[in-house]
């Protein structure tokens, strides 16, 4: 098993600093997420540097490209442009998986497939990771799909009928406890799934919605402060036979504000004693 730390939901700072944090905290391997990683190379910073200062920590992930389902043919020309910048830098990195995000994932003004027939919106999202899929192994990447709790594309069931219907074999699911949850799923649903769809663990809690709409202040408690029976879900994922990686979340902006490195530590021995 190997645990990760995942990038800005708890180390909320530069990329360097987190992977110093992952290092000194006892983590087996980074997931970097998608704002370190643009926003490192946008300060005109390299892959080269970023290797060096790795030093040989392993990058067992990297975040993301959003919105999946793009069909208008400048939006799948920008998204398959995205796949492969991301498939580069992975492979440069030696980093083996790449996170996939349903949309919209944020307020931009896409819409995905709202409002369409869910077969329609399956095949053409099948259509898409199909593509996705070949690029990747082209780089010698897997992928791992979060469909997330806001958008048309959200629930577990849908994302395993995606990933059928596309037929990949480096593309599984990253079961992320919040999302999974907060659109319904249950530990037996988990259990039951066969254990090489499952391409990653986002470790995470939840506050109730209340009847609210889904929102990331939902997100922002410790995890075992929640409402999601933690314990009965990592062992459902275990149930499984699954003996991949694994990330703590923490989408709590309080806690972004304590010590890094403590945070880091709590959440990574929380998790290896829940792995037990």
């Amino acid at each position: 098993m190997i645990i990760a730390l995942h990038g800005e939901t708890i180390t909320n700072c530069n990329l360097l600093t987190h992977i110093q944090v992952c290092k000194d905290t006892g983590y087996d391997a980074v997931e970097i997420a998608h704002v370190h990683i643009e926003r490192y190379l946008e300060r005109g910073l390299t892959l080269d540097y970023l290797i060096e200062q790795l030093d040989g920590f392993p990058v067992i992930a990297m975040g993301y490209v959003p919105d999946i389902e793009r069909q208008e043919p400048n939006e799948y020309a920008a998204l398959m442009e995205e796949t492969e910048r991301k498939c580069i830098i992975a492979h440069k990195l030696g980093c083996p998986n790449i996170q996939l995000l349903t949309g919209p994932h944020q307020e931009t003004g896409y819409k995905g497939l709202a409002g369409r027939p869910w077969p329609e919106m399956r095949d053409l999202t099948a259509k898409n990771l199909r593509a996705i899929g070949e690029l990747g192994a082209r780089y010698g990447v897997r992928f791992y799909l979060e469909p997330i709790s806001w958008a048309p594309l959200h629930s577990l069931q849908q994302g395993l009928e995606v990933l059928d219907a596309a037929g990949q074999d480096n593309i599984g699911l990253v079961i992320d406890f919040w999302h999974i949850w907060i659109t319904g799923s249950t530990p037996d649903h988990i259990a039951k799934l066969d254990k090489n769809v499952i391409n990653g663990v986002h470790f995470c809690d939840s506050l109730p919605t209340n009847g609210q709409p889904i929102s990331h202040k939902q997100r922002e408690v410790w995890p075992g402060g929640g409402h999601i029976p933690l314990k009965e879900w990592v062992d459902a994922v275990l149930a499984t036979g699954y003996d991949g990686w694994w990330s703590p979340e923490l989408h709590s902006p309080k806690h972004w504000e304590l010590d890094l490195w403590q945070t880091a530590y709590n959440l990574r021995e929380l998790l290896r004693y829940m792995l037990i």
